[in-house]
């Protein structure tokens, strides 16, 4: 009896890496390449940024006014994301910034879901593609 459970054992665990070995030969082999690089990124010169937001009478927000964009900047786009106290993302929107003569501004008034103003905590700004 010990050597007929040894012997099935061994034809179970022989037929079980037959079994892997062939599923591993159906996978396709591939070459991509990865390679690393540098490139210039440069600022539209956004340091300080100012935002205040209009709030309807529900308590929610309406739009936000986001002020003291430098003028490099006309054209890019802005990100705003209103977050909540556990520093998550509670809402976010997107403008364009127009052409400006001193300094820019830009308003937001979809942020993809109702968001109340008593959750808002702070603004997180971006500004890609100038």
């Amino acid at each position: 009896m010990n050597t007929l459970s040894k012997t099935l054992g061994f034809a179970v665990t022989v037929a079980a890496t037959f079994a892997a070995c062939a599923a591993a030969a159906t996978l396709a082999l591939g070459s991509t390449s990865l390679s690393a690089g540098s490139a210039a990124v440069t600022s539209c010169g956004v340091s300080s940024l100012s935002a205040t937001r209009n709030v309807n009478n529900s308590g929610d927000v309406t739009q936000v006014n986001v002020g003291g964009i430098p003028t490099a900047c006309s054209g890019a786009t802005l990100s705003v994301a209103l977050v909540n106290s556990a520093n998550t993302s509670i809402g976010n929107g997107q403008a364009t910034i127009g052409s400006c003569s001193t300094t820019c501004s830009a308003t937001i008034s979809s942020f993809g879901a109702t968001v109340s103003a008593a959750s808002v905590l702070k603004y997180s700004f971006a500004v890609t593609g100038t």
